[in-house]
């Protein structure tokens, strides 16, 4: 049994990859698009101010950059930082939960093999 040749699994390239568009996490791209759509549209052209709609647009490309660059460096970013912040009471402040730690003294498990003292 032990020559035995090692098991592969295919794994579909498709179901590890994150979900980007434009390079940006789905969700914040298609929030900031709909709120950049809200303000030029209702405060913008229904209002007869093409200078908001400007303001509106120039900001869509400014949030879709940043969000591009958040999603270069880590797909899961806005996930990790809402994981993250799920365990305190006030972003960043106090921690409700007590971290994981052993006492100094404390003996390492058994390895296989070793015979306990």
């Amino acid at each position: 049994m032990p020559d035995a040749p090692l098991r592969q699994l295919l794994i579909n390239q498709s179901m590890t990859k994150p979900i980007l568009i434009m390079g940006c996490e789905r969700n914040l791209f298609a929030a900031s698009s709909l709120f950049c759509v809200y303000i030029g549209f209702n405060l913008g052209i229904a209002r007869g101010k093409i200078l908001v709609l400007l303001a509106a647009v120039a900001a869509w490309f400014a949030i879709s950059f940043g969000l591009r660059l958040m999603g270069k460096a880590d797909p899961y970013m806005n996930a990790v930082f809402q994981r993250a912040t799920q365990y305190s009471d006030k972003a960043f402040h106090i921690q409700l939960y007590m971290p994981s730690r052993s006492s100094v003294g404390v003996r390492p498990p058994l390895q296989s093999g070793e015979e306990g003292v």
